[in-house]
């Protein structure tokens, strides 16, 4: 039993006291006399701060037996292994450690092809060249460098050429600084050959480099020397088994390019596959196999380009624009496999039609091209039909059944449009007081009349750009039937063509022929072609020097020029 120190009041042993208080278990709490409300509040909210995890320290691996920690680390990637001597003091002074070398040599030996450390390196200087791809000025060092290039020092940036007679990588930032050019090198460094050099082209000047740092190490020495001939002799020895060995590196780094392009490209095979294998499973292998690979590929070739494997959760993100570019490709298919050949069949068929009609027949005087009929509903359900759907040999006798209704159709809303094109200017209508029109034997037109109607008018004359001439609403279209170019049908889809009468046709309204009727003494709202030659009226140019007199379509035809 446990007994408080304010009071005689005795608790079970275990749980929590206080001075002023005691907090039971069940979170209920047993007051003194003289305990505050708000004192009482202050101790039910205390929590306990829950117990932080305890984490490993990489520095504890040295409490391990070192015989475990060297097999360990002997069988790791230099680079790993540089990094892991990165990771704390203790580490790097046992890894750095000259009786660790077995360690870094076992590590070096696993990689294929790799030359043997050099003597003027020591395992992990070896590695460092090697394996980690960073610039090699250290930082706070300005060794060598111009008071204009201190701001790179410490740069840390990816350097992915090795200079391997120097034993140095540097980013294209810090060459300049910490490279000179042999030309202005002193006399020794130039004629002797005793520096490594690397043709490089800096700031714009191309050349031979040399190192600066190594370029001051060596005039120090050649300073100090008493035997100057045999410290250029030695230094040019060690210069020829440098470059022996660079020369073996350069063969093993253009070794490991190969080697890595051809994993790459083995790994983007493999992603190819994997997405033709999904395509082939939403049911786009007919695409696939009618327009290649290499057309698909060609069409997101971003997403091949990569090496990394497709996951799930990438082909669940970028399958919303596989689904539109394999739509497209599967239409082009259609195309060209389906449609293609039943547009064929239409053209033949349709030939057949026009120039070996049936006895019963209806006669019609304009016929539209192709092109049209394929636009025609019964046509196009036909031309349309899923890609598995029974054809006979006539597959559009039903349609050609048809064919006098949906072209009387397909006639009245050319009319239509273009009596739309017919514009005459207000201010030439002609009228007396009556509100009747002068100088017309025919009535005048309602604003609700029909489009046909308004195209019996002397006014209504059109123009084609593909034949000289005004042309008459029967003609204009006959004309520009003949003479438009259409584009060879085989190729072409049955999307509606887009734009007006006058982009579709090329034909354009005469917009000088109201003029030339209101200069008669007509309404053009009102005068016909047959009221026109009735009167009989001559006009002349004036703005011709060698004009005549002529007729009223004579002067619209001039208005053309």
């Amino acid at each position: 039993m446990v007994q408080t120190r304010s009071s005689a009041k005795t608790i079970e042993t275990g749980q929590a006291h206080s001075n002023n208080g005691v907090l039971l278990a069940n979170d209920t709490t047993v007051e003194h006399p003289g305990t505050s409300s708000s004192a009482k509040k202050r101790r039910r909210q205390v929590v306990t701060p829950p117990k932080k995890r305890r984490r490993g320290k990489p520095g504890e691996l040295c409490q391990l037996n070192l015989d475990v920690l060297f097999l360990i680390a002997a069988y790791i990637h230099p680079l790993d292994l540089l990094n892991l001597a990165r990771t704390c003091k203790s580490l790097r002074v046992l890894l750095m450690d000259k009786s660790s070398a077995f360690v870094w040599r076992t590590a070096r030996r696993q990689v294929n092809g790799l030359p043997e450390c050099p003597d003027d390196l020591t395992e992990p200087e070896y590695a460092n060249l090697v394996f980690y791809a960073r610039c090699h000025v250290r930082k706070n060092s300005t060794h060598g460098l111009k008071p204009s290039d201190m701001g790179v020092q410490g740069c840390g940036k990816h350097a992915k050429i090795v200079f391997w007679e120097m034993r140095r990588r540097y980013c294209p930032d810090c060459r300049a600084g910490r490279l000179c050019r042999l030309m202005s090198c002193h006399s020794v460094i130039r004629n002797r050959n005793v520096l490594a050099e690397a043709h490089l082209t800096i700031e714009k000047e191309s050349g031979k480099w040399v190192d600066r740092e190594q370029m001051d190490v060596f005039l120090n020495e050649y300073k100090r020397s008493y035997d100057k001939e045999q410290l250029i002799s030695d230094r040019q020895e060690q210069l020829v088994a440098i470059r022996e060995h660079a020369r073996g590196c350069k063969e093993w780094e253009r070794d490991m390019a190969a080697v890595r392009q051809d994993d790459l490209a083995m790994r983007r095979q493999e992603r190819a596959t994997s997405i033709f294998e999904r395509l082939k499973q939403h049911g786009y292998n007919p695409e696939v196999v009618h327009h290649g690979r290499y057309e698909i590929q060609a069409s997101r070739r971003s997403l091949f380009r990569t090496s990394k494997p497709l996951t799930d959760k990438e082909w669940d993100r970028i399958w919303p624009e596989w689904l539109g570019t394999m739509n497209r490709f599967r239409s082009m298919r259609l195309e060209s496999v389906v449609y293609g050949p039943r547009r064929r069949s239409l053209v033949s068929e349709y030939h057949t039609y026009v120039t070996s009609p049936s006895p019963n027949a209806p006669t019609l005087d304009l016929l539209p091209h192709v092109i049209d009929i394929a636009r025609f509903p019964p046509f196009r359900d036909i031309i349309r039909a899923p890609e598995g759907a029974q054809m006979n040999s006539k597959l559009f006798e039903s349609a050609f059944a048809q064919l006098p209704a949906l072209v009387d159709e397909w006639r009245k809303k050319l009319d239509a449009e273009l009596a739309e094109q017919v514009k005459i200017p207000s201010h030439l209508s002609i009228q007396d007081a009556s509100g009747v029109a002068s100088n017309s034997v025919t009535t005048r037109m309602e604003a609700s009349q029909a489009a046909t109607d308004k195209l019996r008018l002397a006014c209504a004359l059109f123009y084609s750009r593909d034949c000289p001439g005004i042309f008459t609403p029967a003609e204009v279209f006959l004309v520009a039937m003949h003479h438009r170019v259409y584009p060879t049908y085989s190729v072409v889809g049955d999307s509606e063509r887009t734009g007006s009468i006058r982009e579709r046709f090329a034909i354009g309204f005469m917009e000088a022929a109201p003029y030339i009727v209101h200069a008669c003494g007509l309404d053009p709202d009102v005068a016909t072609a047959e009221d026109m030659d009735r009167l009989n009226a001559r006009l002349k140019c004036l703005c011709c020097q060698k004009s005549r007199f002529g007729s009223w379509r004579d002067a619209v035809r001039l208005s053309l020029c």
